[in-house]
């Protein structure tokens, strides 16, 4: 993304020099529930139509979810923390907070911890470390998942810790990752 031209007001900086697809991408994102363009998709608008078909799941998958926000942020956080996405969980622990999500289980998804006995978190934990982790889930955990949060909520579960796993892959390679902040 070179070039001379600026970028219309609202865009970042960073979209200087952005070519039309790219700006198009952009601000198809910025108009959206994010109401911005992350910094995850800046790191791949370098392909506008990736960009565009990855962040419509995330859309999907953070604003038109069948899990409660408390379940949904959890497995964001806990998936994070998996995979060592400092930025992901700096950004979702606030949300996750004024979800009503005790302190004791955001910290349990930090990278390292321990898990909680408190269900129905321990199972979101336990599933997104395993599939954002190793790429698989035993059967066990997944079907004590889709007993606790359905087959549809199981599912989401899954699609978030694959999800949020990609966009961790972007935010490293970008040069977006943070340390952890684990205090309000």
């Amino acid at each position: 993304m070179t070039g001379p031209s600026k970028p219309p007001i609202g865009l970042p900086a960073s979209l200087e020099g952005a070519t039309r697809e790219q700006r198009r991408v952009a601000e198809l994102i910025a108009s959206g529930p994010r109401g911005s363009v992350p910094s995850p998709f800046l790191a791949m608008l370098d392909a506008p139509p990736l960009a565009e078909a990855i962040q419509a799941v995330g859309a999907v998958l953070r604003f038109s979810s069948i899990l409660p926000d408390a379940e949904r942020e959890i497995a964001i956080l806990a998936t994070a923390g998996a995979v060592r996405c400092g930025y992901e969980w700096n950004y979702h622990a606030p949300i996750a907070r004024a979800a009503g999500v005790a302190e004791a289980v955001v910290a349990a998804t930090l990278p390292d911890a321990f898990g909680v006995e408190d269900e129905p978190a321990a199972t979101l934990i336990r599933l997104c470390r395993r599939v954002a982790g190793e790429g698989e889930s035993d059967p066990d955990l997944l079907t004590a998942a889709v007993e606790r949060f359905g087959r549809a909520g199981a599912t989401e579960i899954v699609a978030i810790a694959g999800y949020y796993r990609l966009l961790a892959g972007f935010i490293k390679a970008g040069g977006f990752d943070q340390p952890f902040s684990p205090f309000p």
